[in-house]
């Protein structure tokens, strides 16, 4: 009995891990969102930044993953990112990407 209590205790803590354990997507989402409120957070964010911070942040990310994995991972992500808005500063839409990431 106390080995059976010992494997559910130890399935009990891993599950709560995994429960924890934001997915690839919102991590991607959450330090591109970090990235941009600490470079330059009162600039204008355009789409080539946008762009440039989300692959950089990605690779970082996923490139120790499988393509597949890495490829879907940047799909949610993308799903998920909020419409720019014209001359919105990073910090805003970083804020707006956080909300974002909440549904994922």
């Amino acid at each position: 009995m106390d080995n059976i209590d010992a494997i559910l205790g130890d399935l009990d803590d891993t599950l709560a891990r995994i429960l924890d354990t934001p997915s690839w997507a919102q991590q991607i989402i959450t330090a591109t969102a970090g990235h941009l409120r600490t470079e330059d957070p009162f600039l204008a964010l355009t789409d080539e930044d946008l762009t440039a911070t989300l692959d950089m942040v990605t690779e970082l990310i996923t490139g120790h993953l499988p393509t597949a994995v890495a490829d879907d991972a940047m799909q949610r992500a993308a799903a998920v990112l909020p419409q720019r808005h014209h001359r919105e500063t990073c910090d805003t839409y970083a804020w707006r990407m956080l909300q974002a990431a909440r549904g994922i």
